[in-house]
């Protein structure tokens, strides 16, 4: 479950969150601040989704790009 973007795929990830979920804003995305994990724990919060769920999600967007 522990995820092998690093920080260049990250915004390419990103922007695919962003348009599939128009609710997630930047700040919710900006990754600098906050571990990755954290990161992931914040976004999967705020979508409802348990960290595997968004994990599967970023790894479907990943490969559908």
């Amino acid at each position: 479950m522990d995820t092998k973007f690093n920080m260049n795929e990250w915004h390419r990830i990103k922007d695919n969150l962003k348009n599939e979920y128009p609710e997630l804003t930047d700040v919710d995305l900006e990754w600098g601040r906050v571990s990755r994990a954290d990161l992931l724990l914040n976004i999967s919060i705020k979508l409802g989704k348990t960290k595997k769920e968004l994990m599967d999600e970023i790894d479907s967007l990943e490969y559908s790009s």
